[in-house]
């Protein structure tokens, strides 16, 4: 499994290749490239490798909480959960007092350039070893 640091090396190296004013371009005034963009728009702005548990919109909008949520705000690798905020607030709440209810932060995310049918995750600050994360 590739580490941030090796992606972000293989993103330096690719930029290094470039003229001095393709790298001008692609880094813009004043900010660096971002690295794995397309799959952090599918995983709402997280890296797939710190992603420990992911529902669809669908998932979410189930009147049910599922019990491998619970589980993975209780795993000692948590650090946050993230909820999509195209979301309706009745098919999130029960899910925000979860976390609360654990002790665990969330962020509901709001921004266009989301893709896929993600409607929240439980993450890490590192990379896990979670081969499957969708319930």
């Amino acid at each position: 499994m590739a580490t941030d640091r090796d992606s972000q090396r293989d993103e330096i190296g690719t930029l290094s290749q470039k003229s001095r004013l393709e790298q001008a371009l692609t880094i813009g005034i004043g900010s660096e490239p971002e690295l794995k963009k397309e799959e952090k728009m599918l995983f709402l702005g997280e890296f797939r490798e710190r992603v420990i548990r992911k529902l669809s919109k669908t998932q979410v909008a189930n009147p049910l909480v599922f019990p491998e949520i619970k589980e993975a705000l209780k795993d000692k690798r948590t650090i946050r959960m993230l909820i999509n905020g195209d979301l309706s607030f009745k098919f999130t709440d029960k899910y925000i007092k979860l976390a609360k209810e654990v002790g665990k932060p969330f962020t509901t995310i709001h921004n266009s350039e989301l893709k896929g049918d993600t409607g929240l995750v439980v993450i890490s600050d590192q990379a896990t070893d979670t081969q499957n994360i969708d319930i």
